[in-house]
């Protein structure tokens, strides 16, 4: 089994005087979850973890769809998103547990992409 893709940088600044050097690094494997939102709630992992996307593969009811970290509402998908719609993220950060909580009448089906921390 080879290695994953992984996209590094070294960024070599200055500030006041005084060098501060950063690096950015972006790893591109996730894992991924198929929620069917007439399922009311639904934990995608129950641990610390990274968002990176959301594909819409059936039409969202006319209920928006909240994604939570535990009780927290980090990022809502609107009502009535359609077939084909792919929402990216740079990979938010979910402290406790990311789960996608839509209405007691919502309906579609959802992807969605995360890693685990």
């Amino acid at each position: 089994m080879g290695r994953t893709r992984t996209w590094g940088q070294y960024i070599p600044s200055a500030t006041g005087g005084v060098a501060a050097d950063a690096t950015t690094a972006v790893h591109a494997e996730c894992l991924y979850s198929v929620v069917d939102l007439d399922t009311n709630t639904t934990t995608v992992y129950a641990g610390p973890a990274l968002l990176f996307g959301v594909y819409v593969s059936t039409v969202l009811s006319n209920n928006a769809c909240p994604i939570t970290d535990a009780s927290t509402t980090v990022v809502t998908l609107p009502a009535q998103a359609a077939a084909g719609t792919y929402y990216p993220f740079p990979g938010i950060r979910f402290e406790t547990t990311l789960i996608v909580n839509p209405h007691d009448s919502g309906t579609g089906i959802i992807t969605v992409f995360y890693r685990p921390i």
